[in-house]
């Protein structure tokens, strides 16, 4: 608005127009102006774009699934991994590549909303006569099916067959409404259910496993589950609404945003954007657990959006048995990397 009036101001001197205090009144009402853009305009479209950005970092948009070289051995990728192919700097055997994009599997949601996965069996003889267990891994805001390569194959090394499952608006998913934890679960839902429906999955135990964000999604679909095995949660989110404000405030993004401006956005996010960011509670889905499922909570001494006090407390206050769930701090690692 203030080069607009610049424009005006110009135009005015071009047709010889007289402007009084023409400078002295813009500025008085661009002082106001900014302060106003400052604590409200700003953060407003900043909550109210927060659904159109929801999806997979660019950096990681190139994923194809993973490869597994002859011998069964699982080719880790990263983002580093993936920018060096698309620079030329790194080849890529194509029957691996392709061998790939093969693993990718489709299904639906209750919601309609078309999801893919990656379909991996168990490591060739971790698992005489089938696989030993189903798993569905879930990856966390902004990331997919990359992410979590390393947990799932540690889980296929163990006999598991690993499905890495990327949620709607990341990866090869289709797009929604975000929510950030009630429609996402669905998503799992729909992953155990594609995996149960495979010769043998209804007779195996089913593991969930999810990171970060991830976790809303898997501890909302676990009460929703029948007969889960096990549930692994790294990095779990109890309340999306406290990790939210935690995150802004935490400075691991190139700025820290603090109050009164993170509960600006939050509120947008909200009100506008149509995420219901004060109603996501994992934590109260996670109370209502069945007492025979068995929990591993993970956690990282440096992690600002799910510190170890309400990783600790989130341990403790689930129903399950002493002898069924188990708490893995581990002091040195960061958010989402304890695998590192």
């Amino acid at each position: 608005t203030f080069i607009l009036a610049l424009v005006w101001r110009l135009g005015l001197a071009l047709f010889r127009r007289p402007a009084p205090r023409f400078f002295r009144r813009i500025l008085a009402w661009h002082a106001g102006f900014f302060v106003f853009h400052v604590f409200v305009t700003v953060p407003v479209l900043l909550g109210l774009m927060l659904p159109s950005i929801v999806g997979t970092r660019h950096d990681a948009r190139g994923y194809e699934g993973p490869r597994l070289d002859a011998d069964g051995t699982w080719l880790l990728q990263t983002r580093e991994s993936l920018a060096a192919e698309r620079s030329g700097e790194a080849e890529v055997d194509p029957v691996l590549a392709e061998a790939a994009r093969e693993r990718a599997v489709t299904f639906t949601a209750r919601d309609g909303v078309t999801l893919r996965g990656f379909l991996v069996p168990p490591r060739p003889g971790s698992a005489e006569g089938g696989p030993r267990v189903s798993a569905v891994v879930v990856h966390g805001l902004f990331r997919g099916a990359l992410e979590v390569e390393t947990p799932a194959s540690l889980l296929r090394d163990l006999g598991g067959e690993v499905l890495l499952l990327e949620l709607r608006n990341h990866g090869g998913s289709g797009k929604a409404q975000p929510t950030l934890g009630p429609d996402e679960s669905l998503d799992v839902v729909a992953a155990a259910e594609y995996l149960r429906s495979r010769e043998g999955g209804a007779d195996r135990p089913l593991l969930l496993y999810g990171v970060s964000i991830g976790t809303a999604a898997t501890a909302l679909a676990t009460p929703e589950i029948p007969d889960v095995a096990g549930l692994v949660l790294d990095a779990p989110i109890d309340d999306l609404a406290a990790a939210a404000r935690r995150e802004l405030g935490s400075g691991e993004m190139p700025f820290s945003i603090p109050p009164p401006w993170s509960s600006t956005i939050l509120w947008s996010a909200e009100a506008l954007g149509g995420i219901p960011i004060s109603s996501v509670k994992p934590g109260e889905a996670l109370a209502r657990l069945a007492p025979e499922v068995r929990v591993l909570l993970i956690g990282a001494g440096h992690d600002d959006r799910a510190p170890p006090d309400r990783v600790r407390a989130l341990f403790e206050a689930l129903p399950t048995p002493a002898d069924r769930k188990e708490l893995w701090i581990e002091p040195e690692a960061s958010h989402g990397k304890v695998w590192v």
